[in-house]
């Protein structure tokens, strides 16, 4: 008798990015085959802490620290040659064994080095991580420019190695074909030469049915969304989002599994959001002083350390300034790009904003990072938690604050719901009646054994 077939669970940033997604799906992983990528590059910044090691992730999915998972990079991921293999080889030298785990399709476009001239020139504007992924999703679509081809995929690669390096460097003359810039092609393709090679461990999947047939054998997927539904290229608001789709639906494109085997929506977000790059962000505190200062702060290298040394946090945090609370908050609570190192814009939970995410795409269950930092707001002049709602005033929809009260910094790693603070239990019961979306679990803690799950049990609280 044959096996039941499996399914596949998909797994999204609910805000901005920076949701800590990866170490909910370190935690999550245990239960699935399976852990793949089905957008983005080396844009993504996951961050995991384990009891087996520590690690900052960009192209691999976030399973890596599960022996026996496999991982799968999708067909609508962008691919750079040398940070995967130095990806790689970071994760083996920390005893993380890939050879036979991590699959890659085929049909992966590879970032050229035009694609990361041109964002180094045009990205800034917008925030990018200058990674070369805008220009690499565009001419995917371009296809075809004055007689050169304007994408190369890893199929590519397989086929004819050098006629697809050669193809990198007449795209790239069509841009600038000066002495200099020749070199400097000549340069970035000789280290993704010798990257290529370094990947030939790495599995490529010809067949675009590969995932499909596993899971119709009974295979378990959870797909892993890089940045967040917020910032998807069509549904987010233009020109601040990334270069790919976002939204949970897409993972069946971009993953290359039929639609028919979903089984359910995973939404994250957390307790304090955050926002990188330029681009609306209503619920920010210090609004659009806060805005400049970080755009300017990227610009001039200034991160932790630098703002360590400028500023006393727990003096402003009780500060009568939005903008001095938001950046106590970020600097206590030490956010800041993984890869990049830029700070980030802090801002309140936008409830409303979350509610209508989660209708929109279908959300079933929700995880709530950084609840431990809510704690931040008893030492605020004003303690108590803001969060944003939106109230009915005279026929339309008002942005308003709403408070919940504060609580002090919590025990290590608490063991169940009901050992939380009342208030914070209060806190995450209103998430879940606001939303309309059952919060299954609540990070407490950068690490696996601070992810708090919560039954449908533990929600009966009455306070």
């Amino acid at each position: 008798m044959s096996a039941s077939p499996g399914y596949a669970d998909v797994l999204v940033g609910l805000q901005y990015g920076d949701e800590g997604k990866a170490k909910v799906v370190d935690m999550l992983a245990a239960d699935y085959d399976i852990v793949a990528r089905f957008n983005g590059g080396a844009n993504a910044g996951h961050t995991l802490e384990t009891p087996h090691g520590r690690a900052r992730l960009a192209q691999v999915p976030s399973g890596v620290f599960h022996s026996g998972k496999l991982l799968y990079i999708g067909s609508g991921c962008v691919v750079n040659l040398t940070k995967l293999a130095n990806e790689i080889t970071t994760l083996q030298n920390a005893g993380v064994q890939l050879a036979t785990r991590l699959y890659l399709s085929a049909h992966c476009a590879v970032i050229q080095p035009t694609h990361l001239e041109l964002d180094a020139g045009q990205g800034a504007c917008i925030g990018t991580t200058g990674n070369g992924i805008g220009p690499c999703y565009a001419d995917l679509s371009l296809r075809w420019q004055r007689g050169v081809r304007t994408v190369v995929q890893i199929r590519d690669l397989v086929a004819d190695e050098a006629g697809a390096f050669e193809q990198m460097a007449r795209y790239a003359a069509l841009h600038d074909n000066s002495t200099e810039a020749q070199a400097a092609t000549a340069a970035s393709i000789a280290g993704m030469r010798a990257a290529w090679q370094a990947l030939q461990s790495t599995i490529v999947v010809a067949d675009s049915r590969w995932l499909t047939r596993r899971v119709k054998g009974g295979a378990r997927v959870l797909f892993e969304g890089a940045q967040s539904v917020m910032l998807d290229v069509s549904g987010g608001q233009q020109p601040y989002v990334t270069a790919s789709h976002t939204a949970p639906a897409f993972a069946f494109v971009g993953g290359d599994l039929p639609s028919q085997y979903h089984r359910k929506t995973i939404g994250v977000a957390k307790a304090i959001a955050s926002r990188v790059g330029a681009g609306p962000f209503r619920s920010e505190f210090g609004g659009d002083q806060s805005a400049r200062y970080c755009a300017d702060a990227e610009l001039r290298g200034i991160g932790w350390r630098e703002e360590q040394d400028r500023f006393n946090a727990h003096e402003m945090l009780g500060s009568e300034d939005e903008f001095a609370v938001g950046v106590a908050l970020r600097l206590l609570t030490r956010e800041y790009g993984t890869g990049s190192g830029r700070p980030r814009r802090l801002g309140r939970l936008d409830l409303a904003e979350l509610a209508a995410v989660i209708e929109r795409h279908g959300v079933d269950e929700l995880y709530l990072n950084k609840c431990d930092c809510l704690s931040l707001f008893s030492k605020t002049r004003d303690g108590r938690i803001p969060v944003l709602v939106d109230e009915a005033r005279e026929g339309r929809w008002v942005p308003t604050i709403r408070h919940f009260p504060a609580f002090d910094a919590l025990p290590d790693t608490p063991l169940a719901f009901s050992l939380l603070p009342s208030s914070l239990q209060q806190f995450v019961l209103a998430v879940q009646e606001m939303t309309a979306c059952r919060v299954a679990g609540i990070g407490v803690g950068p690490g696996r054994e601070q992810q708090l799950i919560i039954s449908t049990g533990d929600m009966d609280y009455d306070a």
